[in-house]
């Protein structure tokens, strides 16, 4: 893969509250020597009469219209701040409100010049309609593990979702009844009902759906080809409009519009929507007025969370320790809200805490199809690996398949149990209260194995100072850290959904590195040693001789530790190594594959991908031997790896085919 880098800009996008923006309406970048309008005396009156107009501003639906740092912002915006150059009439925009509120408003006469929308039989009653200025073709929008389709007889008897208000539920409410909807407030919460699987799809023009996907990391989510259906495609052309009882109004700003050049509109949209113009940055959690309102009435968010699962999540004197302690920090400054942590004495408790209603969340917790009963959970934003842990004495094993009839431990009402049993029916699985019970069960005998996510168990070991317990091998699980929400709480679960998609890289990094690095060696203290020596001179010598005992156990247990990481290591290698040619394997390309996409999306970076493939390999294997065909293999993978540059990546994708 070649990885270069383009400097790019990077937004940061603020919440709005629900107010009245006074900032008045100034020229955009996409100016050009323009023909001057010319007014009748009676629209010259009108200006004069009416200097300044109301105009809609959504808060949430870049890159059209929304809101940052209290400013609008959008192709939209900028479109209309041309007409308002032009016209010389001061535009004043209204935010804080949704796209329904706002189209309410308008009709109310609360607001002069509504924009961005697309013309409706209903909405032509009541308004004028400019020329379009903007057209993109409508996609379904859907989750990556469904069919793909653009056939609107396919949604029929299933549910989508739209924001309220919006042309499109008209057209499917006449031509495809059957068809579900689900109103929400904007684009962004209908993407992310499709994305946790609340609704089937959902309905949006080609080029802000790419946006939000990219902008607010729906990874899971694709695009449909364009839907091909002429009456909804109409519903994706952009006009402005004013109503028509302002008719002189209107006239001034068509004839503003008219002295748009297409140079104008090529600089806007290469500054909206091309991979070169507006780049998508560091957003905050971009809360609805409702959302904020939710939080504003909350005095706290009671938290209930693993009390002995450090370094992810622990107790101390009823307060959180550990990565969650952190966690917690970002997410109460994030939403300016309390998060109290409501002690318990188990996991157990704390899962129960959340279903019987005394806790509202569970800031680190992995998803299973018993938890979904009673949370609902955000995307992960933690992922490691979930190791087989033995005794020094036995062998090394390459898996859970290995331990056939052998007791294995795993704690109680961990997510694995909905895994593993099923999967390796033969092992016998035990359970354990806690960690520190589970890796005492194993170095005294009584467990033959436990399976304990990496850093865990490391951490444990090291503070008990266990030192026949090694790292065997990988289990093919992964521990997928998220947020769970109590399930009737749609609101928090929302925000909470928002937040982690809005929480930068560099602070999930900065809480592992300070936790999971951190060192947790208790040494001697030589003060006291020479206070007690000067005190009790008989026992020097007793507490010298003690003191190095303890000193030649330290070491021993450092050097345990250090094979220890040695060991884990290699589980790490391993767990992303092809045993045959030594290359990466295909789970480490598609983990190293999502992580460029959202890299490149990030930062604008080009990616290229070679997919190279042994043709007639079969031919090799049945003349030879399949031996043969494995020294053709790694031959070629030799010939691979001397020819690429150290920044590059090379995998084994399939049985001949490599990355």
């Amino acid at each position: 893969m070649k990885h270069n880098l383009i400097l790019a800009f990077i937004l940061f996008f603020l919440p709005v509250s629900a107010t009245v923006n006074s900032k008045l309406a100034r020229g955009t970048e996409a100016q050009s020597s323009a023909p001057a309008i010319l007014l009748t005396e009676k629209e010259k009156n009108w200006i004069m009469n009416h200097p300044e107009i109301t105009v809609s501003n959504e808060f949430d639906w870049p890159p059209f219209d929304f809101v940052l740092s209290g400013k609008p912002e959008g192709f939209g915006i900028d479109m209309m701040n041309l007409l308002s150059q032009r016209s010389g009439i001061r535009f004043r925009y209204i935010n804080g409100y949704t796209w329904d509120e706002l189209v309410h408003m308008f009709y109310k006469g609360q607001i002069d010049l509504l924009h961005s929308l697309s013309i409706t039989p209903e909405r032509a009653k009541k308004a004028f309609f400019s020329d379009p200025y903007y057209h993109s073709k409508n996609v379904l929008i859907l989750r990556k593990n469904v069919p793909t389709t653009n056939n609107l007889k396919e949604l029929e008897g299933k549910i989508i979702a739209l924001p309220k208000g919006w042309s499109s539920i008209q057209f499917f409410k006449k031509y495809y009844p059957a068809v579900h909807i689900i109103e929400v407030a904007s684009s962004r919460q209908a993407l992310e009902y499709v994305d946790q699987g609340k609704v089937f799809a959902s309905v949006e023009q080609e080029g802000i759906a790419a946006y939000f996907i990219r902008k607010f990391g729906f990874t899971d989510l694709k695009l449909s080809s364009w839907i091909d259906n002429d009456e909804l495609q109409k519903t994706s052309s952009m006009h402005f409009a004013v109503l028509k009882k302002n008719p002189i109004l209107f006239n001034i700003l068509k004839k503003a519009q008219n002295t748009i050049q297409p140079d104008d509109m090529t600089k806007l949209k290469d500054k909206w929507f091309s991979r070169h113009g507006r780049q998508i940055g560091q957003e905050s959690a971009g809360l609805t007025p409702r959302e904020e309102e939710y939080l504003a009435d909350r005095k706290t968010i009671n938290v209930c969370l693993a009390p002995r699962r450090l370094p992810f999540s622990g107790l101390e004197n009823g307060q959180a320790t550990g990565m969650v302690s952190d966690f917690l920090e970002i997410f109460s400054e994030q939403l300016k809200t309390p998060f109290t942590v409501i002690p318990t004495a188990s996991w157990t408790e704390s899962l129960a805490g959340v279903r019987t209603g005394l806790c509202d969340i569970i800031p680190m917790v992995n998803i299973t199809g018993k938890r979904s009963e009673y949370m609902d959970f955000t995307i992960p934003y933690l992922n490691y690996s979930v190791a087989l842990f033995t005794r020094e004495s036995s062998p090394w094993i390459q898996g859970l398949q290995d331990l056939a009839n052998k007791h294995v431990g795993i704690e109680d009402d961990d997510f694995l149990w909905e895994k593993a049993p099923k999967q390796f029916a033969k092992v016998s699985f035990v359970p354990f209260s806690d960690v520190e019970e589970g890796l005492q069960e194993l170095s005294s005998g009584n467990l033959d194995s436990v399976l304990i996510t990496l850093p865990v168990a490391t951490y444990y070991t090291r503070k008990m100072g266990l030192d026949n317990i090694k790292v065997a091998g990988y289990s093919g699980f992964n521990d997928s850290i998220r947020v769970g929400v109590r399930k009737n709480d749609i609101l928090l679960h929302s925000i909470m959904s928002k937040l982690i998609r809005a929480l930068p890289q560099k602070e999930i990094d900065s809480v592992y590195q300070k936790w999971v690095v951190m060192k947790f060696e208790h040494r001697f203290d030589y003060t006291i040693l020479w206070k007690i020596a000067v005190a009790t001179a008989p026992l020097v010598v007793l507490v010298i001789a003690w003191n190095r005992k303890l000193m030649r156990l330290n070491r021993k247990i450092a050097a345990q530790h250090r094979e220890l990481v040695r060991k884990s290591e290699k589980l790490e290698r391993l767990s992303i190594t092809d045993q045959l040619t030594g290359l990466f394997n295909r789970r480490h390309i598609n983990n190293v594959l999502a992580a460029e996409i959202e890299r490149i999306d990030r930062y604008d970076r080009p990616l290229s991908i070679m997919i190279l493939d042994i043709d007639h390999f079969k031919k090799v294997n049945d003349t030879y031997g399949h031996q043969t065909g494995d020294r053709v293999l790694c031959h070629f993978a030799e010939t691979i790896s001397k020819n690429i540059r150290k920044s590059d990546i090379a995998g084994r994708w399939g049985v001949r085919s490599f990355f």
